[in-house]
């Protein structure tokens, strides 16, 4: 299980936790810091996991026959769909998440598509219904579940996947909020119409419309919330990603959004994983000053600067300001 001291935690049981968004050089996020959402008690382990529904030879697979089958590696970042929700206004229900319900790390597995292959799906498959151990079920319409971005994944960071996160088989889905990567996985069922599930059509949408693609966001790392910085020339570091194509652009503002700087993106930015930035900063007075960083990506989506509401608490991506202290020259 995954050290509770070593997260922030949101709810106790079942477990929830943030990261604290500490990175190691890579940017991967340490296993042992990576978030935590859970929607019901860690079920007892799966020992296998069946593949069947609207296809023509249904079977099932250990662990060790999903390390047979053709392996890909795929660096993503995953964020709970309601990170961001205690920046709500006015406040809504559900985990109040901060800015921590977010991690990165290498995952290791077979394409769906792969697994699906082996069971030869039907010609009139309209999607794949996957069914998780503890009790939480979701889809993916077909064309999106065969995308070579969709895993069935055993590996973090070149580890096995632990408990909390979804041991021994974990879906995930590159690009989308971390509702679609269904842990303790049991079964994918290809059926031959939408799914209808508590979690598809009365949780995880905004206005009746499915949550699917991460939001364009950026996050201030350092300087931390509350800290006394120097007033001499210094460098402001976060990251930002985004679900869907790639992040463009990161401007920073110290002055609550008058006025904005470009930052320098760190490597190149890729799809589907964080990218770090920096900016550097020269404050301009000694006292109270508020940081801001905004992201827009390559399909045009740019970062608000206020939550966009909604009754459930989702895909909030607004910035966040950062309040620091200059100290006296």
């Amino acid at each position: 299980m995954t050290p509770a001291s070593q997260l922030l935690v949101v709810r106790s049981e079942p477990l929830c936790a943030e990261s604290s968004l500490e990175l190691q050089d890579d940017g991967l996020t340490p296993l042992a810091a990576f978030y935590v959402r859970n929607n019901f008690p860690v079920p007892p382990p799966v020992t296998r996991l069946s593949v069947g529904g609207a296809v023509n030879q249904a079977y099932s697979l250990a662990a060790e026959d999903l390390r047979r089958l053709p392996r890909r590696r795929l660096t993503a970042t995953l964020e709970c769909a309601g990170n961001g929700r205690a920046f709500m206004n006015p406040p809504v229900p559900g985990e109040q998440w901060g800015l921590g319900a977010v991690s990165t790390a290498d995952w290791e597995g077979v394409p769906l598509a792969a697994v699906l292959g082996e069971a030869e799906i039907g010609a009139d498959a309209a999607e794949v219904v996957f069914t998780g151990a503890d009790g939480f079920v979701r889809s993916l319409p077909i064309d999106d579940a065969l995308s070579g971005d969709v895993l069935v994944v055993d590996t973090m960071n070149g580890a096995p996947l632990t408990r909390d996160h979804g041991a021994p088989f974990r879906l995930l889905v590159a690009g989308w909020y971390g509702m679609a990567a269904v842990k303790w996985l049991a079964g994918i069922d290809v059926s031959r119409a939408p799914f209808r599930g508590h979690f598809q059509v009365e949780r995880y949408v905004i206005d009746d419309r499915p949550v699917r693609t991460m939001h364009v966001r950026s996050l201030i790392l350092d300087p931390a919330e509350g800290v006394t910085v120097p007033p001499t020339r210094q460098v402001v570091h976060g990251v930002a990603w985004t679900g869907s194509g790639r992040v463009i652009l990161v401007e920073l503002s110290d002055d609550g959004g008058t006025r904005w700087r470009e930052a320098t993106m760190l490597g190149t930015p890729r799809p589907y994983t964080w990218s770090r930035w920096e900016a550097a900063w020269s404050p301009s007075r000694s006292g109270p000053a508020t940081l801001l960083a905004r992201a827009t990506d390559s399909n045009g989506a740019k970062q608000p600067l206020k939550p966009v509401w909604n009754a459930l608490g989702y895909a909030n991506n607004a910035s966040v300001r950062r309040q620091v202290r200059v100290g006296a020259a």
